[in-house]
């Protein structure tokens, strides 16, 4: 036998309710599809990697991180084009401030203007998809 009969053993099991509970704890709402997400991906930890250090509230942290963190989501396009306009317009003031003042745009202005851009991108791809 692996294990003789008189060495202690520790059995950790991570519930739904306790990947909830660690995840509340991080100010992190999960869906019960996305808690589903995150126990699957604990149990694809390798077997050789969870015998030798088990598996942590770090490790499973980390996880509901990960999956929160790349969530998708679904919101009407006329919504996500009015956002993109009002974030743009809201980027634009802080651009003509600087540029006015013959100052660089700020980085934080730029890398928005970036995501903006994305967004943007993935309305226009989706809607021609969906023609």
């Amino acid at each position: 036998a692996k294990y003789p009969g008189d060495t202690p053993l520790m059995l950790v099991i991570w519930s739904p309710e306790e990947i909830q509970a660690l995840a509340d704890g991080m100010d992190i709402s999960l869906s019960d599809h996305e808690i589903r997400t995150v126990l699957a991906r604990l149990e694809d930890i390798p077997e050789d990697q969870r015998t030798e250090s088990g598996i942590s509230s770090g490790a499973a942290m980390e996880i509901i991180k990960y999956v929160s963190e790349n969530r998708q989501v679904t919101v009407p396009a006329e919504l996500l084009a009015s956002l993109i306009q009002t974030a743009e317009q809201a980027l634009w003031k802080r651009e003509w401030a600087a540029r006015d003042n013959g100052l660089a745009v700020p980085e934080c202005v730029t890398r928005r203007q970036a995501v903006v851009n994305q967004a943007r991108a993935l309305l226009k791809n989706n809607t021609r998809e969906n023609d």
